[in-house]
């Protein structure tokens, strides 16, 4: 399940990428948020969509260090400064975050399945 395809990832993320980087992080980040939610959650709405394109571009800029602040292409970087290495201990916390209310809605939508962790013994 892909909340957001590449198709659509230009309506978020409007910088050009080469193809196999868009593949690569794009099945990243609906893989992470995919991840965090438990499964596919009962709607698949715009804001999900933006959190995955937000997912995708903190992914790739971890991967190839910082984005041009002109052009907003993610480019190469030199070594990163203290504060930067300060800042951005887990930079996916904020998606996670946001992703909150999904995972809720997907639990209640799967609670009955799931019986809280408890497990019936007998017959």
């Amino acid at each position: 399940m892909a909340f957001l395809s590449a198709a659509e990832l230009p309506n978020y993320y409007p910088n050009n990428m080469a193809v196999g980087d868009v593949t690569k992080y794009l099945g990243r980040a609906n893989a992470y948020c995919y991840g965090v939610i438990g499964g596919e959650p009962p709607i698949v709405d715009e804001n999900l969509k933006v959190i995955v394109s937000t997912a995708f571009e903190i992914l790739a800029e971890g991967e190839t260090s910082q984005t041009d602040n002109v052009t907003g292409i993610i480019t190469e970087a030199g070594p990163a400064s203290s504060y930067s290495r300060e800042k951005g201990n887990n930079p996916l916390a904020s998606i996670d975050k946001m992703l909150l209310p999904y995972k809720k809605a997907f639990d209640a939508a799967n609670a009955e399945q799931a019986d809280n962790g408890i497990t019936w013994l007998g017959g």
